[in-house]
């Protein structure tokens, strides 16, 4: 489908994509989690990419989608594609380190930096009760932060930094979002990373049992197709619909910290998570424009 084809709103069916990629994303990271126990960080960043870069490559052959790789900004998709291979391999060191609950609620600031950063990069304008909402957010974020010697560790700062990532993609894709697909601006963010934790990921290899090749085809896979749901969930329904139901990924991501590897987030950290959800909730409903949701509706090519 090309850029400009418009969908008859369908909020239910909106709904249901989003659902469906919390679910894909929460199975994803909790693998991705899991694959760091016997694996080097590099290499499950380095075969992540591979896959993910794989797998859009492959849809857009298969689907008639080649001519959407075509674009006119190489060197911004090269800034997105250096940011996204440091946000890759920080994804799954703050996995490896720090609680299943407590990397995703840190990454829910990225809503909050966006609107924070909104004025100055793309002159948007955001409402006095949003940023009283994001200032009560962040000290949500302070409070599952905590820097005290028995709970903090540097993957806190790399889970934060993951959220700092994802707004810069986002704003940056929304900038690019009247000359690039979809298709382009997912394919690309992949190769740079591909090149540069080749090295560390061939040099520190560890080969994979059979059981685990296959949890790494799901972690690539699960990740792709959940973007794909976020875009798909974006084509169908507003975004203040559709995307509070994005905090779902906290129920099962807690849950599978709580069933799988055993964590329990401690009561203060649960303060924390509350006024997260409640805050990032307000400003993805209420604020003006979140880039990363419209720019999602804007280029409604339903690639990925």
């Amino acid at each position: 489908m090309s850029n400009g084809t418009h969908l008859k709103q369908n909020p239910l069916l909106g709904i249901a994509y989003m659902l469906a990629g919390t679910v894909f994303f929460s199975i994803g990271d909790s693998t991705g989690k899991w694959l760091t126990t016997d694996y080097p960080v590099m290499q499950i960043a380095w075969l992540r990419s591979v896959m993910g870069l794989s797998l859009i490559g492959l849809f857009a052959l298969f689907t008639g989608r080649l001519q959407q790789l075509k674009t006119k900004k190489p060197g911004w998709h090269l800034f997105r594609s250096l940011m996204s291979s440091g946000t890759i391999i920080i994804i799954f060191y703050s996995l490896k380190y720090i609680p299943i609950a407590e990397y995703v609620s840190l990454t829910f600031a990225a809503p909050f930096i966006i609107a924070l950063l909104s004025p100055l990069v793309l002159q948007e304008k955001v409402s006095l009760h949003s940023w009283i909402a994001i200032c009560v957010g962040f000290i949500g974020i302070l409070i599952v932060l905590r820097p005290t010697p028995d709970h903090f560790h540097p993957g806190h700062l790399a889970a934060l930094a993951v959220a700092i990532s994802i707004a810069a993609l986002a704003i940056t894709a929304r900038i690019l979002a009247t000359t690039e697909t979809a298709t382009a601006l997912n394919f690309y963010i992949y190769p740079a990373n591909i090149l540069i934790s080749a090295y560390w990921a061939i040099d520190n290899w560890v080969t994979p049992v059979a059981f685990d090749w296959f949890l790494f085809v799901l972690l690539g896979t699960t990740a792709t197709v959940a973007l794909g749901c976020f875009v798909q969930s974006l084509r169908y329904a507003m975004p203040a619909v559709v995307s509070p139901i994005d905090y779902a990924r906290m129920l099962w991501m807690i849950s599978i910290g709580y069933l799988i590897f055993g964590e329990v987030p401690t009561p203060i950290t649960w303060v924390g998570i509350i006024i997260i959800i409640a805050s990032g909730i307000y400003v993805v409903s209420h604020g003006k424009k979140i880039p990363e949701l419209e720019m999602a509706k804007e280029t409604n090519t339903g690639a990925l």
